[in-house]
């Protein structure tokens, strides 16, 4: 009798005990730590190994040691003073003052020029000739442009010929060569007066300055000195080394006048073959020699 009422309060208890291990589960679980998040080995590794980096330099300012050597040795004051000095501002002047100019009087040139056209219009119509009287006209109009009214060969062919009207090319080219050399002549003793007044002037200045005690170095020349001599020619004018546009112009023409004498001689009743040629070597002589002068004139 008391063995059942054991057994039976043995199972009344069982129940009770799961009920009580249960709720003691749940409690626990309710008061669990958060669960710690997973992380790899390779991000482990980093974290440990990788330092964080340095902060960036702050970047300074540093001047170059050339510009404090400059403005040691040459300070703006010292710079100042020797731009206001008189002295050295006057030597400047003197050294900057420009070489007075050649000029020179081109209308013989000029006038030479216009002959010229009207001769190798001549000779271009003594090529193209067909009767031997006009040939001959065309050949002795050439000959009296080129040779001037008072030369051997001038032949008139009108009554109103007259030295005016006929000036002649190669005694134009003479006139001009003269002018030149005239003009040639004054521009040396231009420039050496004004050489020798700046020596006189830098002398001057040199000297008074060296009597209040002070010294002056002389500027450096703004231009290469005039070597007078080395452009003096042979017949003592200034030329250029060897023979002037206006001489080559003459010497070219001389050589179409006799060229053109002996085409004169080729005509005989009748216009030839032989005259024509010879006169187109007249007109391309005479091409030559009008660039020469429109070189001499563009000088």
């Amino acid at each position: 009798m008391h063995g059942k009422l054991a057994h039976r309060a043995l199972l009344a208890l069982i129940p009770v005990g799961l009920l009580t291990t249960a709720s003691l589960a749940l409690s626990a679980m309710n008061q669990a730590p958060a669960p710690i998040p997973f992380i790899p080995p390779a991000e482990q590794a980093a974290e440990v190994t990788e330092p964080a980096p340095p902060p960036a330099p702050q970047a300074r300012t540093v001047k170059p040691p050339v510009a404090q050597a400059e403005r040691v040795v040459q300070p703006e004051q010292t710079v100042a003073q020797a731009t206001e000095d008189p002295a050295m501002t006057e030597i400047t002047k003197i050294a900057e003052e420009p070489l007075p100019e050649l000029v020179v009087d081109k209308t013989p040139l000029t006038r030479a020029l216009v002959e010229l056209d009207r001769a190798v219009e001549q000779a271009k119509l003594a090529v193209t000739a067909l009767d031997g009287g006009s040939q001959e006209r065309y050949i002795q109009e050439t000959i009296n442009l080129l040779a001037g009214f008072g030369d051997a060969s001038f032949r008139p062919l009108a009554p109103s010929a007259s030295a005016e009207s006929y000036k002649g090319v190669r005694p134009l080219l003479i006139e001009a060569r003269v002018v030149r050399e005239a003009a040639e002549v004054q521009w040396i003793a231009s420039v050496q007066q004004q050489l020798e007044a700046r020596s006189r002037k830098l002398a001057e200045i040199a000297q008074a300055t060296g009597a209040n005690g002070g010294t002056v170095a002389a500027p450096a020349p703004a231009s290469a000195p005039v070597d007078l001599h080395a452009a003096v020619g042979p017949a003592g004018v200034l030329g250029t080394r060897g023979v002037r546009p206006e001489e080559q112009a003459t010497e070219v023409v001389s050589q179409a006048l006799r060229q053109a004498a002996e085409a004169l001689k080729m005509v005989n009743g009748a216009a030839t073959d032989q005259a024509a040629a010879a006169m187109e070597a007249v007109v391309r002589r005479l091409e030559v020699a009008r660039k020469i002068v429109q070189i001499a004139i563009d000088r």
